[in-house]
């Protein structure tokens, strides 16, 4: 019988995260630290609260005026798409793709 692979099979399994208070230069230390160009940013829930990536720091960094951000939750993109680790990649992949296209067209992330 064929091994349907799954989540598991290709997840990283050591996360490098930050919490919604992370001040921004701490997150770019950890995305040069760890060679990353995004992070999850955990609730105290310890549920993921969104996602931040070097393109969520770049309007700062190039002088955009934009509202001073100062932390992870400010500047994070929300809501964030997670499935389960025993879920089949032919499962996760159609409601992650459905989910991300809908809310970049629908639902402009929040900054």
């Amino acid at each position: 019988m064929q091994h349907l692979r799954t989540v598991n099979d290709v997840m990283a399994h050591a996360v490098v995260s930050v919490d919604r208070g992370a001040a921004i230069q701490n997150i770019v230390e950890s995305m040069q630290q760890w060679r990353i160009s995004a992070l999850p940013v955990v609730a105290d829930d310890g549920w993921v609260a969104g996602v931040i990536s070097g393109a969520d720091l770049l309007p700062e960094a190039q002088g955009v005026d934009v509202p001073r951000s100062d932390t992870a939750g400010q500047l994070m993109t929300a809501p964030t798409v997670t499935v389960t680790r025993d879920a089949t990649l032919a499962g996760a992949a159609p409601g992650v793709v459905d989910v991300t296209v809908r809310v970049n067209a629908d639902n402009p992330p929040r900054r």
